[in-house]
């Protein structure tokens, strides 16, 4: 094969190849040995480690089979989150789980509702079945996966069973260069985001089997049949209620005071690449590797320099300006604080004019909103006034209210709601309003009630300079303060939908949630994820994925992006400091680049999982990779 030396046009090659100082020309090598002068007849071999969430009985039965050649080895094991295995690298398996008990255990901490008279899975007789207690739901567990040079780790959840039948590669949902239940070469947070994900995707698969929330005559279909529907027939009807449930234990885990200590560190990452995982469209089937060892990676890292221009630290003029006009709307704490104000007013208006108060109908008012309160065929409430200095508009109606000391005052509503401040307004038109208090409401003190809320609807948002119109999910938590005062927590809210100034029209979805929850002040602290999809010029089919404080969605000073460009995805983890800057890029099937660059020098490698392929070295002034082989191909 003739190798041609790449040196990108002196446009897009910028500031990292202007330093090098030399303009002699890179050294070829006219013949390329298979596998870059690697032994291809020596395949590396892979240890793989294992993770289930404890929500089953983690003894029992694996068995890996190798696809292509059918042959399958089995393995007693005392606890699956202990064992490792050893295989070879590149070859598609299945892994499938057997627990010597296969009933599932409550994955809630807040316990999975009362028990049945005599219930056996009511093991401490408290009528209630307990966080770990045994309930009347089960899980199968299996995925597909490609094992990778050196140390692997394999997270099993409902979500990955679900894609094992086809072996179905998601990397083009979640963004993530192996799926998102497999990690190789990876750092502490991603490992603590797998397992967080993993957690949540097994405890929607229970809890919606549970349906706790749920009439007892409503039908349960297998999670198997929701995602064929969505993945089939794009219709979401059934699987959101499981992304649902997977954002619930985002939500508890955010909430719980011990739990959300590493949680919060990794939340805008986690609702990220979950959420993503789950918004299904078509994929292709893993497949064994042709050659282990080979240079793909390096040429996709050189595409996508015209869109992410790692040399100048900043992104292609044109996906430089799309992406500053989000930044500074998702920045905005008006803009913020538009979505609290107007959760918050309804669950106020409620909460103090209701059934729960025995309200009579009638005008009332709630600090500064006015209620118009009837009961003629529903309860309804017509509201003007203001709530966090934005004025409000609102008129809600409810179909069903539930009194209920031991499960919680619960109502259900919908209607509109609208907020404005200044030149920043939203109008949601809700489907879906759903509020839930801890116990029974106390009439003679309701300034006390804390409990969730969820809210689902179209929203309009629009701001001086841009609009955006979006399906929206939100969950509002009022919980009480140290100080016994009721506070307001964004514990989770995702927004997707068009985004449009006078420069775009973009596909959007967000994430967000406050990252210090029981840190308690009147300051929102909202992380964000953020998945956009650009018609660049030249790469049609860009998306970008990214998780950062809104202040520094456009810094790529430091930064953690995932981008689908050419069909093909790429993570970058960027950090700079002065003359001193590392790039690391994560490609396709564990291939991963890491380039130093102090002043003029550049070092660092070009690997598979823990296997080098080529040195990276700066020759004649060219930063480039040099294989075993004598090949040398230029990095920018």
């Amino acid at each position: 094969m003739q190798k041609i030396n790449r040196i990108l046009p002196l446009l897009l090659a910028g500031t990292l190849t202007a330093c090098g100082g030399s303009s002699d020309p890179a050294p070829t090598v006219n013949d390329i040995e298979p596998g870059l002068g690697h032994d291809v007849t020596q395949v590396p071999s892979a240890s793989v480690a294992f993770y289930v969430p404890e929500f089953v009985d983690t003894s029992g039965t694996l068995a890996v089979t190798q696809i292509s050649s059918n042959e399958t080895q089995q393995f007693t094991v005392n606890d699956l989150n202990q064992m490792t295995v050893t295989l070879d690298t590149g070859v598609l398996y299945q892994f499938e789980f057997s627990p010597n008990v296969e009933r599932a255990l409550c994955p809630r901490k807040l316990g999975c509702g009362r028990a049945l008279r005599d219930d056996p899975n009511d093991i401490n007789g408290n009528e209630e079945i307990d966080f770990g207690e045994p309930v009347s739901a089960s899980v199968s567990y299996s995925l597909a996966a490609k094992p990778i040079a050196g140390q692997n780790q394999l997270y099993f959840s409902s979500y990955a069973t679900l894609l094992s039948e086809s072996k179905l590669d998601s990397t083009v949902l979640s963004l993530t260069n192996t799926p998102i239940y497999h990690l190789s070469h990876s750092r502490i947070n991603q490992s603590l985001q797998a397992e967080y994900a993993a957690n949540a995707f097994t405890y929607a698969d229970i809890m919606r089997q549970l349906n706790i929330q749920g009439s007892q005559d409503d039908e349960i279909l297998p999670l198997a049949d929701a995602f064929q529907l969505a993945y089939q027939q794009s219709d979401y009807t059934l699987w959101q209620s499981y992304i649902d449930e997977v954002n619930q234990y985002f939500m508890e885990t955010l909430l719980d005071e011990k739990d959300s200590v590493l949680f919060s560190s990794v939340v805008d990452q986690v609702l990220l690449i979950a959420n993503e995982a789950l918004q299904l469209q078509d994929m292709v089937a893993l497949e064994d590797s042709g050659i282990v060892f080979n240079n793909d990676l390096l040429n996709h890292f050189r595409d996508s320099l015209g869109v992410v221009r790692l040399q100048e630290e900043k992104y292609r003029d044109e996906l430089d300006v799309k992406l500053k006009e989000i930044e500074s709307v998702v920045s905005d704490d008006i803009v913020q604080n538009s979505f609290l104000a107007l959760a918050e007013a309804v669950y106020d208006v409620v909460n103090n004019v209701s059934p729960a108060r025995n309200s009579e109908p009638g005008n009332y008012q709630v600090g500064e909103l006015d209620i118009v309160y009837t009961t003629d065929s529903s309860f309804s409430w017509r509201v003007t006034g203001s709530n966090r200095e934005f004025e409000v508009s609102m008129d809600v109606t409810s179909s069903e209210w539930r009194k209920s000391p031991t499960l919680g005052d619960r109502i259900s509503a919908s209607g509109v709601v609208s907020v404005r401040k200044g030149d920043v307004s939203l109008e949601a038109d809700l489907s879906d309003i759903f509020l839930l208090f801890d116990g029974s409401v106390d009439e003679d003190n309701l300034q006390s009630a804390t409990g969730t809320s969820r809210f689902a609807g179209k929203v309009t948002l629009q701001t001086a300079e841009s609009t955006t119109k979006a399906d929206m999910r939100l969950r509002l938590n009022r919980v009480l303060s140290p100080s016994e005062s009721v506070e307001s927590i964004i514990a989770n809210l995702r927004l997707r939908g068009d985004f449009e100034t006078v420069n775009q029209v973009t596909p959007v979805t967000l994430y967000a949630a406050e990252q210090s929850p029981f840190e308690f002040d009147t300051m929102l602290d909202l992380v964000f994820g953020i998945h956009v999809d650009f018609d660049l010029k030249g790469g049609p089919d860009f998306q970008l994925q990214l998780a950062a404080d809104p202040d520094n969605f456009t810094n790529l000073n430091s930064a953690e992006i995932a981008y689908l460009l050419g069909g093909k995805v790429m993570q970058l983890d960027v950090r700079r400091s002065g003359d001193n800057n590392n790039i690391v890029a994560q490609g396709k099937d564990g291939y991963w680049l890491d380039v130093k660059q102090k002043g003029r020098n550049f070092t660092g490698g070009y690997y598979y999982g823990d296997q080098l392929i080529g040195d990276v070295k700066t020759v004649r002034g060219i930063p480039g990779v040099l294989f075993p082989d004598g090949s040398f191909e230029s990095l920018f």
